[in-house]
């Protein structure tokens, strides 16, 4: 097969895996609200003995998990193999949406801000990244059914609406603002009390999150056969964007005199916690690991940076006799 031909083939395939991708994390959990939404803690019930008894979140977590091992094990030749510790990484993504969305954290959350918001780490920072690091778009791609690759994606890919889109939805610009302007527009006193009183916004608000998780997180890890459009250098500033929104709105929780989320009020909080402590404890988690994480994962990338411009220097460096 010619050079070009292959490479269209790839750019076929990546975006084919992409929308395969898309489709079954955020869109399906989109489809089923109750998957997402808080069913809170029983009178007499043990905390952590509370566990989401919707079955949504394990059937997809193990779909996924069975459609990426799947993948793995039809892909005869594969142009960059995935290794084991990038199999282990996406199986650790998955736990933890399974964690956030099936485990007493879920129940938890709709007691307490600071359980909210080490879910909402969970679905927007960690289980993203950790997916994204398994390199699932080859393995996610072989492993759907051929009737899905050909009569659903295919044809989706093929569309010049869809690439437009997926053009604009991939755009460094656009994932850091949405990135930011979900993480803000679900901190609104407004917003946050209504998702804990209705299920389908509680359901959009981790859509939202989730989606815009992965979007981040996919212009800088670019898994292959992706290639990022920013720079290395520029994926370090990326990542210093988000740092001092997340501490300003951390440290105005955390700082706040009164009460801001007021249905927590409307529910008995578990262990003792007052709501203050509740919230400050919350504000706490929304600023300290969210900074933290960016600070360290701006460190891995300038280390991958040094690495290849080494590389390539050793690659053009002339031989020695």
């Amino acid at each position: 097969m010619k050079p070009t031909a292959l490479l269209a083939k790839t750019r076929r395939r990546l975006l084919l895996t992409a929308l395969a991708l898309a489709a079954l994390f955020p869109a399906a959990l989109a489809a089923a609200p109750s998957a997402l939404a808080h069913g809170g803690i029983d009178a007499g019930q043990e905390p952590w003995t509370a566990w989401n008894t919707n079955p949504l979140p394990t059937v997809l977590v193990l779909l996924a998990a069975y459609v990426y091992l799947n993948g793995l094990s039809n892909w005869e030749r594969p142009s960059h193999p995935i290794n084991n510790w990038q199999k282990a990484s996406f199986l650790f993504g998955l736990f933890l949406i399974f964690f956030a969305l099936q485990s007493p954290l879920d129940p938890l959350s709709d007691h307490l801000l600071s359980f909210h918001q080490a879910q909402h780490f969970i679905l927007r920072m960690l289980a993203p990244m950790f997916i994204l690091l398994g390199a699932p778009l080859t393995p996610m791609l072989r492993g759907l059914p051929g009737w899905a690759r050909q009569g659903v994606i295919r044809p989706l890919a093929r569309s010049h609406y869809v690439r437009q889109a997926y053009k604009l939805l991939t755009n460094p610009i656009f994932t850091v603002a949405f990135f930011l302007g979900s993480l803000y527009l679900w901190q609104f006193p407004g917003a946050f009390n209504l998702s804990l009183r209705n299920d389908e916004v509680h359901a959009l608000m981790h859509l939202t999150m989730t989606t815009s998780g992965f979007l981040f997180w996919w212009v800088i890890i670019d898994p292959p056969p992706h290639r990022s459009r920013l720079h290395y250098g520029l994926r370090v500033l990326y990542l210093g964007l988000i740092v001092l929104p997340n501490t300003l709105l951390g440290a105005a929780i955390t700082f706040s005199s009164g009460l801001i989320y007021e249905a927590y009020a409307e529910v008995t909080q578990p262990y003792g916690l007052s709501l203050m402590t509740d919230q400050q404890l919350g504000g706490l988690m929304l600023w300290v690991p969210g900074d933290m994480m960016s600070i360290v994962a701006a460190g891995i990338v300038m280390i991958m940076w040094y690495q290849r411009e080494e590389a390539q220097h050793r690659a053009e460096s002339p031989a020695r006799p």
